[in-house]
Parts: C-alpha cells; sequence; structure tokens
C-alpha cells in the first residue's frame, strides 16, 4: 500500500487581480520541515491517479526547490499539484495526496485572513527530527553515458541516526523486497555479495517520530578484473606451449571488468640481474627489445589490473629467457 509523506505543509492561495488582466493565482506552500530540505512539486492539468503506477496522459510541470517555502503562479490550465520530499544520494520520499490549486477561501487550507493583509510571514519553529545519516567515503559514484551508477566500496553500510530530543528507539531497514529488520542505534549492515541492491531505512526516536522512509539503490562489485596477455608481431609456438618472440615483438595487456569497470593495469619488470622496477600503469605496447636493453638479459614481467571500485587482480607474471644475438 502506498504510503504519505510524513511531513505537514500548509497551502495559501492569493487572487491578485488589475482591470486590464485576468486574475493571477498565487499559490503558497509552507511545509513542516527543515529550512534546509529538498522538495519536489508536479502541478498537473489533469489529476494523477493516487493508487496506480498509472498517470495522467498529459506530463505535470515539475519544479525542485530548497526550502521549506515556496510561492509559484500556476497556469490557467493547471488544476491540481502533489509535493515529494527528496533526500540524500538520489532517495526519494512519497507523494502527498493530490491537491487542487484552486482553493476554497474557506476551506481548511487557504490562508487565514490575519495573514492575507501582511506582506511576508514566518513559519513556526520546525523541532530537529530525527535522521540517519550514510557516509559518502561509502560510495564510489562511476560515470555511465549520461548518469552515474553508485558503487558500495565497502563490505557493509553503517546507518548512524542521531536524534537532538528524546534519542533513537530504533533503526529499521529493509534490502530489496525482503522483511523489515530492526536494530537499536548504530547499526552496520552487510552486503558481501555481488549485485543491485535497494535499501530502505528510516529511524524512530524515543518520543514515537518516525523519520521519512529512505531510499538507496547502489551496486556492489565484489569481482576483479581479468587480464590477458596479446602478442603483437611475429611469433611463433614451441614445444611445451612456448612462444619464441622475435625483436619486433610486442607485448599488450588486455583487461576486462564486468561491473564498475576498468580503473587501471599496472606492470612491473624484474631483471635477472635482481633489479626490479615500481609498478606503473600500462598505456602502450612494451617492446621486447628496450626490455632487453634495459635488463641485459632474462627478465620477468609482473602484472594485474585494477577496477573502479579498488578490487585488485592477483598478480600474474611472465618469464622471458632470452637467446643470443645471431649475425
Amino acid at each position: 500500500m502506498k504510503q504519505k509523506l510524513t511531513f505537514i505543509f500548509t497551502i495559501f492561495l492569493l487572487v491578485l487581480s488589475s482591470l486590464d488582466s485576468k486574475p493571477k493565482r498565487e499559490l503558497r506552500i509552507l511545509i513542516d520541515a527543515e529550512a534546509d530540505a529538498n522538495f519536489e512539486l508536479e502541478l498537473w492539468q489533469e489529476k494523477p491517479s493516487e493508487t496506480e503506477a498509472s498517470i495522467a496522459p498529459k506530463p505535470p510541470e515539475v519544479i525542485q526547490f530548497k526550502g521549506n517555502r515556496i510561492t509559484v503562479t500556476p497556469k490557467d490550465d493547471f488544476e491540481y499539484f502533489r509535493v515529494r520530499r527528496l533526500g540524500e544520494y538520489g532517495a526519494k520520499g512519497f507523494w502527498t495526496q493530490v491537491f487542487s490549486t484552486n482553493v476554497d477561501p474557506g476551506s481548511p487550507l487557504s490562508v487565514p485572513k490575519e495573514f492575507v493583509t501582511k506582506k511576508t510571514f514566518e513559519p513556526k519553529p520546525v523541532p530537529k527530527k530525527v535522521t540517519s545519516v550514510i557516509s559518502n567515503d561509502s560510495f564510489v559514484i562511476v560515470k555511465e553515458k549520461e548518469e552515474g551508477i553508485r558503487y558500495l566500496a565497502k563490505d557493509s553500510i553503517t546507518l548512524s541516526p542521531s536524534d537532538d530530543a528524546s534519542g533513537i528507539s530504533e533503526v529499521r531497514y529493509r534490502i530489496n523486497d525482503g522483511q523489515w529488520n530492526s536494530a537499536k542505534s548504530l547499526t552496520s549492515i552487510p552486503f558481501t555479495e555481488e549485485g543491485e541492491y535497494k535499501l530502505l531505512y528510516f529511524s524512530v526516536d524515543r518520543a514515537g517520530n518516525k523519520e521519512p522512509i529512505q531510499i538507496l539503490d547502489f551496486v556492489r562489485d565484489t569481482k576483479a578484473p581479468e587480464t590477458k596477455v596479446e602478442w603483437v608481431g611475429p611469433t611463433t609456438k614451441g614445444k611445451g606451449n612456448v612462444n619464441f618472440l622475435s625483436p619486433d615483438s610486442k607485448i599488450r595487456f588486455v583487461a576486462k571488468d564486468n561491473r564498475s569497470g576498468l580503473k587501471d593495469i599496472l606492470y612491473s619488470t624484474t631483471c635477472q640481474s635482481g633489479t626490479q622496477s615500481e609498478f606503473k600503469p600500462f598505456s602502450v605496447d612494451i617492446s621486447i627489445v628496450d626490455l632487453k636493453n634495459e635488463c641485459k638479459g632474462s627478465f620477468q614481467i609482473f602484472y594485474y589490473a585494477v577496477d573502479q571500485v579498488g578490487n585488485e587482480e592477483v598478480v600474474k607474471s611472465l618469464q622471458f629467457q632470452l637467446g643470443s644475438d645471431s649475425n
């Protein structure tokens, strides 16, 4: 069943007119919420459904705003509106019921007479509400096409609820379509398996005040990339599946990652003499001749890949035994 937003709002509707223009509607909305909260307002020509996923065929006019008040002038044919709260990490609250923009001056939603003559008004002080916070350093945003995908970079998510008045009674959360779980105060939720997740959560304080349900969509990536070697130039396959290379041969590393995507391929060389280089990013094909001149003998190459969330491939190696130069 669809739930309603828990915040309360008051709607003021004024009708302004002049001799040479049509009456002008002014819709003033005052929301019982924090002054720095974010909201989304929809103005509709036809009333949208409140119980089904379907909506009216004509699209709404959408206005996003910050703060607990807004004044708008609806167009003549926009007769309905509704509001919902916007949370952190792209979370969206539930819509309010659908209201008419043509508020009857005598209805409970209209502005009291004592406010009509005032140019400005101040909302009543709103007490701080219970909130649950998730640290931003828990996620990595990976840009894919036109949108960013949120990846969890840790093995768990910690909900840190706070309340300045009575204190926290419980934290409730649900993963995907599972059952609601309840925990006390600080809560760490493990996510060890790879996949896509939808986390719903809210807190309740000791006075019974319930936080609006927050929704967090993210992906868990636990698998490291896989790197393969491609030989560029002349090569010959010998006994024991051994590759014989010419001085013109080059080495190319190609890596693939199925989730967050490849970040880097790193490689290092170790000469027969014991000299070892630092790991550095692979960017261009590696020349066998250059490595031979650098090492003055046989050498090894170590390599591995890293994805966007920090999963590292197990280090692999290639052994090169150089033959004598022929004249």
